[in-house]
C-alpha cells in the first residue's frame, strides 16, 4: 500500500474534518471514497472512447477529419446543393425533365 501526503488549505481541512466527524469516518476512508466517486463520475462518452481507441478518422478518405467533422460536412454539402438548385439554368442549354426523383 502506498502512502501519499496531501496539502490542504484551512477551509478544505475544516470541511474534511467536519464531514468525517458527522459521518464517523477517518480522513483516509473519506478521501478514498471521494477518489472512487471522482473516478466513476466521469465515464467517457462513446465518442471519447472511439477517439481514445483511434476509431475516429481511422479510415482513409480525401477528407482527413470526416469522422470528427461529420455534422459540419453534411451542413456544407446541403448548403452547396441548395445554392446549386437555386441557380437558374445556363442560357443556351436544353433544359430537360429534372425533378426531385432524377437526382
Amino acid at each position: 500500500m502506498r502512502t501519499i501526503s496531501v496539502r490542504l488549505d484551512d477551509h478544505t481541512d475544516a470541511v474534511l474534518s467536519a464531514y468525517c466527524e458527522r459521518h464517523g469516518l477517518t480522513q483516509t476512508s473519506a478521501l478514498k471514497a471521494a477518489i472512487e466517486h471522482l473516478a466513476e463520475s466521469h465515464r467517457p462518452t462513446p465518442a471519447e472512447l472511439a477517439a481514445q481507441l483511434g476509431l475516429i478518422g481511422g479510415f482513409r478518405s480525401a477528407e482527413r477529419d470526416l469522422g470528427e467533422m461529420h455534422s459540419k460536412r453534411v451542413k456544407e454539402r446541403l448548403l452547396a446543393r441548395q445554392k446549386r438548385d437555386a441557380m437558374p439554368p445556363a442560357q443556351g442549354t436544353a433544359v430537360g425533365r429534372r425533378g426531385p426523383a432524377a437526382r
